[in-house]
């Protein structure tokens, strides 16, 4: 049943993706050519990706390793010599956020900050920082390190308050660690501070969701992020949920507990800020994918260019000795159509939940009549209203968005992922 049902989402992205896009998009990721760099850019974001752990969790797809105190310092110097091969090929570029994930980044803070001062160095660093950390990894001098590090945006995994839903997806520590974790963050004057939720996890009800999000809130968390337990087959949480036969929530359970964290949210003076994520009061936004275009540095890291998708080896020794050797960790490169960077960023308006339709034309070109014609639809049918020059998802529509990431967008990274984190330089992948 489970392959079927892949094959038919396959052929239905193919189809909606040509209708979209056109026949001129290839799909396909392949070694970049000889000699390949970069254009020149003047604006752009970055991304830093850690991927050292002292525990994996079971759902968490990304590149990652055991924490060893040898690869901290390899992973530094190599870190540090793709950031000069970024700044030689694009140029001394205005960086207008720095994303820090993993892994646990705030694991090799020290690292990080050494890391940070060089692309300090070598860009003008304009935008906020911001990184990811776990509740265990959070005590004092971690803070203050953030704060040299001059970190101002932050975002804590808690994932629950509920015990036995902590033990379900594989955090081995109790609640009250995670409480003492946001406690200490919200008081530590950051702009921001953003605790990370799941939903629909198994056996979770939407009581113990609710409490969830009330326990976030009291706490002074200024951004609540919500998310379901992606399946990605060739993760643990895959094998984890066949061995134990634990199947997700079908459909009318997840909408039911969307529209529960939907709703709290509006009556408790959240404003939703994406398809996730809720803000309260002034606070800066906090946001890991919403960049329209980015370099990554580390194993695994995409970079959106310009005129290109591309992604470095996953395995980190192929990626320190790339880079060490004065060479791209590249290891795979998709070229964009001019239509195909257009809609990619109409999906990341249309996660924001908010579409600037005066921004169209300029844009998408001659496929903004199309656009809008899809956008209609969406007014159509009531998952979208105007307002201004702005159409804004309703709760329905944000749902539907999110559902339709999950089965769409999710798939593509399935089938990229798998065969990068088995092979280090992949000749060709399909999506």
């Amino acid at each position: 049943m489970n392959n079927l049902r892949n094959k038919l989402t396959d052929k239905m992205t193919r189809l909606i993706r040509r209708h979209l896009v056109g026949k001129d998009q290839e799909w396909t990721f392949e070694s970049p050519p000889p000699g390949w760099k970069p254009p020149r850019i003047k604006r752009t974001s970055l991304y830093l990706h850690v991927p050292f752990c002292y525990h994996f969790c079971p759902y968490c797809p990304y590149t990652k390793v055991p924490y060893d105190e040898k690869l901290i310092e390899p992973y530094i110097k190599a870190a540090i010599a793709e950031v000069d091969w970024w700044a030689e090929a694009i140029g001394p570029a205005e960086i207008t956020s720095i994303y820090i994930g993993g892994g646990t980044p705030t694991l090799v803070m020290s690292g990080v900050t050494e890391i940070l001062t060089h692309i300090c160095k070598r860009f003008n660093v304009t935008g906020n920082i911001c990184i990811e950390t776990n509740p265990v990894d959070v005590n004092d001098k971690i803070v203050q390190s953030m704060h040299e590090a001059n970190v101002s945006l932050v975002s804590l995994g808690v994932q629950s308050f509920d015990a036995d839903l902590l033990n379900t997806i594989g955090r081995r520590y109790e609640p009250i660690i995670a409480e003492q974790s946001l406690k200490l963050l919200v008081k530590s004057g950051f702009s921001s501070v953003n605790a990370d939720l799941m939903f629909a996890l198994p056996g979770q009800t939407t009581a113990s969701l609710i409490a969830d999000l009330q326990r976030a809130a009291s706490l002074g968390a200024d951004q609540i992020t919500t998310y379901p337990l992606f399946t990605f087959p060739y993760t643990a949480v895959g094998k984890f949920m066949q061995l134990n036969s634990v199947k997700m929530p079908k459909i009318r359970v997840r909408r039911a507990q969307y529209y529960a964290i939907y709703d709290w949210c509006m009556e408790h003076d959240f404003e939703r800020v994406s398809v996730w994520g809720f803000k309260h009061g002034r606070s800066p936004r906090y946001s890991s994918v919403t960049r329209d275009g980015y370099i990554g540095i580390g194993p695994g890291a995409g970079s959106h260019l310009p005129q290109d998708f591309v992604l470095n080896t996953f395995d980190l020794v192929s990626w320190t000795q790339a880079t060490t050797g004065g060479n791209t960790a590249v290891a795979l490169r998709m070229p964009l159509t001019k239509e195909t960077s257009g809609w990619w960023w109409l999906y990341w308006r249309l996660y924001d939940t908010r579409i600037p339709l005066n921004q169209l034309d300029a844009v998408l070109y001659r496929d903004a009549p199309k656009a809008r014609r899809w956008l209609r639809v969406l007014e159509r049918r009531g998952l979208a209203v105007r307002q201004d020059n702005f159409l804004e998802l309703t709760e329905s529509g944000s749902f539907w968005v999110h559902l339709l990431q999950n089965y769409f967008a999710l798939n593509y990274v399935n089938t990229l992922w798998t065969t990068a984190q088995g092979e280090s330089w992949p000749g060709m992948i399909s999506i």
